[in-house]
């Protein structure tokens, strides 16, 4: 686990407001994502990843590492988001059955970790190539991107093969750091 994480932690339960706004920045848009699987209000799901973070906040002596923290915070999300269906009378049948078990629960939570890493990883790349790595997510053809950010279509070619290798180089790591989530 990179030492600048652990740094953070241990920061945050010294209670630097610093580096909770950074983790902060870091989950709160992944954990709106995972929360959107339970509730389709955006707002609601606003509420809820805030009150989820003030409650690590509230409770960060408890936490001497990341997969502790984000165990919580995953796990405070999603029983927010339970007990709010449940007090609007929703049904949830649907959910139980999408969480079985605690495998289905863990297969979210590793599909919303990779999605932050990844989302990571592109917002590090030069500006011009982390503009053409998201529009080219969002389904555009080479010729569009180059419309659309008035560079030549080899250019695009060009920026994109780099900022994949660069993806690949800043990602290598990732099966690791997912499997040491795994083992928490």
């Amino acid at each position: 686990m990179s030492i600048y994480i652990e740094n953070i932690i241990a920061d945050i339960k010294r209670g630097n407001k610093n580096a909770f706004k950074k983790l902060f920045d870091d989950y709160y848009p992944i954990l709106c994502v995972f929360a959107a699987h339970y509730i389709k209000d955006k707002e609601i799901c606003k509420d809820i990843v805030q009150d989820a973070l003030l409650a690590y906040w509230e409770h960060r002596e408890e936490f001497d590492d990341i997969l502790k923290v984000k165990n919580f915070l995953y796990t405070v999300t999603r029983n927010k988001c339970l007990n709010h269906l449940k007090h609007e009378q929703i049904d949830i049948s649907h959910l139980a059955a999408q969480e079985d078990s605690e495998e289905g629960f863990e297969a979210a939570i590793i599909e919303q970790e990779t999605f932050r890493m990844v989302r990571k990883a592109v917002e590090e790349l030069p500006t011009q190539m982390r503009n053409i790595i998201l529009l080219s997510m969002k389904g555009l053809k080479n010729h569009e991107i180059a419309d659309k950010l008035q560079i030549a279509e080899g250019t695009v070619h060009t920026l994109k093969k780099i900022a994949y290798r660069k993806l690949r180089e800043s990602l290598k790591g990732i099966n690791y750091i997912l499997f040491l989530f795994l083992c928490k």
